[in-house]
């Protein structure tokens, strides 16, 4: 069993990946490495070729990203797809680096003040572990536009954050087609009992292709389906919007347009209200260019 990471075993494997990230394509010796280390605030002990292996076998382990000196000198990353926006590699490196810097200057107060996440945090551990199983849920659910609760018996098949909220994407007994399945969210949950009777995963679920075309969670293809969208933009909403796209769909025209030069960026994605809303809040900054309505 592998033991668990300690804050500063975290803070190196963090400090590591960022070190490589930012170099050049030729990657850094061990010898760069050894010196930038010595320059960090704080840092513990000199970094040694064994030390390097021991971090580069953890981080390989928790993350899957593959550290080597491909030409026996320079240590770079390998295998960098693995950190993909939408990838949950990347997800839990952000929460590793958040961790790190929330616990080093804690004594800040409330001088930093992180995203809140919401209450239906609490079921986490037990939804991975009905996951991971394949057991089922026994839920108390109710929906703000429900004047009642109901309960239900889950199957889960994904577990998926979105704006400060957790969602459960599930198939609900009783729904007399077995590949349908739909979101819950668990500040809307109750009640949360993993239960010792299992469920066999359907094939025909696929997770992937259920997000691929939402924005988030809103799914409700029927409704807003998946087209082709066009916006312009400025420049300086056009940095925001590389730095962290919208949708994975997101791409950039070497086309400008017009006097000022405007960006423009195509998605192909369902048009939800709530997508439609993030364009919107940047007023004039972003027009849409093409949208079926």
């Amino acid at each position: 069993m592998n033991k668990p990471h300690s804050l500063s075993q975290f803070k190196f494997d963090v400090w590591l990946i960022e070190q490589l990230q930012t170099a050049s394509s030729s990657g850094l010796t061990l010898e760069e490495l050894r010196n930038r280390w010595q320059e960090v605030p704080g840092h513990r002990g000199n970094l040694s070729r064994d030390m390097l292996t021991d971090h580069r076998k953890s981080i390989k382990d928790f993350l899957g990203l593959e550290i080597e000196a491909t030409d026996r000198m320079h240590y770079c990353i390998t295998n960098p797809e693995v950190l993909k926006l939408d990838s949950l590699a990347n997800d839990l490196l952000k929460s590793i680096q958040n961790f790190v810097f929330l616990q080093e200057y804690k004594e800040l107060g409330n001088l930093v003040q992180p995203e809140q996440i919401e209450t239906g945090s609490r079921y986490l551990q037990q939804i991975g572990q009905a996951l991971r199983d394949k057991h089922k849920l026994n839920v108390t659910y109710q929906k703000f536009i429900d004047d009642r609760p109901y309960n239900a018996i889950l199957h889960p098949y994904c577990l998926k954050a979105d704006k400060g909220r957790w969602y459960i994407l599930a198939h609900k007994e009783g729904n007399e087609h077995q590949e349908t399945v739909q979101i819950f969210a668990l500040d809307r949950t109750l009640r949360l009992e993993v239960m010792s009777e299992r469920f066999v995963p359907n094939p025909e679920v696929d997770i992937e292709a259920f997000f691929r075309d939402c924005f988030g969670v809103w799914h409700e293809y029927d409704k807003y389906p998946v087209q082709d969208i066009t916006i312009s933009c400025t420049e300086e909403v056009a940095q925001y919007l590389r730095s962290l796209p919208l949708h994975h769909s997101q791409r950039e025209d070497a086309y400008r347009e017009g006097p000022d030069a405007r960006v423009i960026f195509h998605y192909h994605i369902s048009p939800s209200p709530d997508f439609i809303g993030e364009l919107k809040k940047w007023g004039d900054g972003i027009r849409i260019k093409q949208l079926n309505k």
